[in-house]
């Protein structure tokens, strides 16, 4: 199993906006996403880019996010509220991972989130 780096002190306050993914929450890829995380991992793990220092249209822009045609954001506050833990993980300071214990429950329990959904107008097919 591979160890993930997490940013030491690199944490999110509670009313930064997040974007949970690429696409929408009911997409079949959160729950591939999960277990694509716990293959490698050997936890349940959801990649997020938080907006800090950096403003929508920019993030929207790149890769990998400009590769869906909407994204669904929170903030870092709704998340922990679920129960579920917010990590600053990977080399790429926006990187962050929202990590659960139970797959069917994690997910349920996201989809349950206060978000909305927007359309990428960057979106490149």
């Amino acid at each position: 199993m591979k160890q993930r780096f997490v940013r030491l002190g690199d944490e999110l306050s509670d009313e930064i906006v997040i974007v949970v993914r690429g696409g929408t929450l009911a997409d079949e890829a959160v729950l591939d996403d999960a277990l694509a995380a716990f293959e490698v991992y050997g936890v349940y793990a959801l990649s997020v880019f938080a907006l800090v220092d950096t403003t929508m249209d920019e993030l929207a822009q790149e890769p990998p996010l400009v590769r869906f045609e909407c994204l669904t954001l929170m903030t870092a506050g709704t998340v922990r509220r679920a129960g579920f833990r917010l990590l600053p993980t990977g080399r790429r300071t926006l990187h962050h991972s929202i990590e659960f214990d139970d797959l069917p429950d994690g997910i349920a329990r996201l989809r349950l989130c206060e978000h909305r959904t927007v359309v990428n107008p960057y979106y490149v097919p």
